[in-house]
C-alpha cells in the first residue's frame, strides 16, 4: 500500500517534500549506486526505550523485513507520514510496535515530573521525552546490500516497566539488555545489530547516562 512520507532535499533541508516511500528508496538507491552520496532525506522517529531497572528494550527484526532483516534494533522506529507530527507518529508507533501507549513530554522538567507522578503506572504506559532532531546518514541493509540512506531523525528517550510483545510480523522478539552487557555483545558480534543502535549508543553515550540517572532520582 502506498504511503506518502515527508522528505527533504539535502541542498534545501528546510523545505518539506511529500513523496511515496517506495519511490524515495528506489530513487536514493539508484543515486547511491551511481554517485555514492544521498541527495534526499526521509523523516523518521526513533526511540531508545528503557525499563525502570535501566535495561534497554530492543527488538529482533523479522526475517521478512525489507530493511535490516534479522538484526537487533531499537525498540521503536517509524517513518513520518506527510502531515503528521513527530510526537503523533511516536505515540502511534509505540502502540503499533509494542502495544504500549505513551505520554510524550517536550522537556526534561516535564519528563521528570511526569515520570515521578506516574512511577506506579509504568507497567501500562511509557513516559517519553523529546531528545534531539538532526540529519544523519544511517546504514540500511536492503536486498543484502548496504546503503547510507539520509534521514531526518527525531530521537526520543523513554521508560516503560510493563510487558511487551510484538504486535505483528515486523519483529520476531523483544529483548532486554543491561547496557554494559549489550556493549560487550555489540563489540563481539557487531554484525548482529543495526547501524542505528551502534551509532546512537556511541554518539549519545553521555546523554544516555544522564538520562538513566533521572531514573535513579525519581
Amino acid at each position: 500500500m502506498s504511503e506518502i512520507n515527508t522528505t527533504y532535499l539535502l541542498n534545501d533541508p528546510n523545505t518539506e517534500v511529500p513523496m511515496d516511500r517506495g519511490q524515495f528508496y528506489a530513487e536514493q538507491i539508484k543515486i547511491l549506486e551511481e554517485l555514492g552520496q544521498p541527495t534526499r532525506a526521509i523523516e523518521v522517529i526513533h526511540c531508545l526505550l528503557f525499563n525502570p531497572d535501566k535495561e534497554i528494550i530492543l527488538q529482533k527484526r523479522s526475517h521478512d523485513k525489507n530493511h535490516n532483516p534479522f538484526l537487533i534494533d531499537k525498540a521503536i522506529g517509524g517513518h513520518i507520514r506527510h502531515g503528521d507530527s513527530p510526537i503523533y507518529t511516536l505515540m502511534v508507533e509505540t502502540v503499533q510496535e509494542l502495544r504500549v501507549p505513551s505520554i510524550v513530554l517536550r522537556n526534561e522538567a516535564d519528563f521528570c515530573k511526569t515520570y515521578k507522578l506516574l512511577s506506579s503506572y509504568l507497567d501500562s504506559v511509557a513516559v517519553v521525552k523529546e531528545f534531539t532532531t538532526d540529519f544523519f546518514n544511517l546504514q540500511r541493509v536492503i536486498n543484502k546490500k548496504t546503503y547510507n540512506i539520509a534521514h531526518k531523525v527525531h530521537l526520543f528517550l523513554g521508560v516503560y516497566g510493563g510487558s511487551t510483545r510484538p504486535v505483528d510480523k515486523e519483529a520476531s522478539g523483544v529483548l532486554y539488555y543491561d547496557l554494559d552487557v549489550l556493549k560487550e555483545e555489540m563489540k563481539a558480534f557487531p554484525q548482529n545489530f543495526t547501524h542505528d543502535l551502534h551509532f546512537y549508543l556511541e554518539k549519545y553515550k553521555q546523554e544516555i547516562e544522564e538520562f538513566l540517572k533521572i531514573l535513579d532520582k525519581s
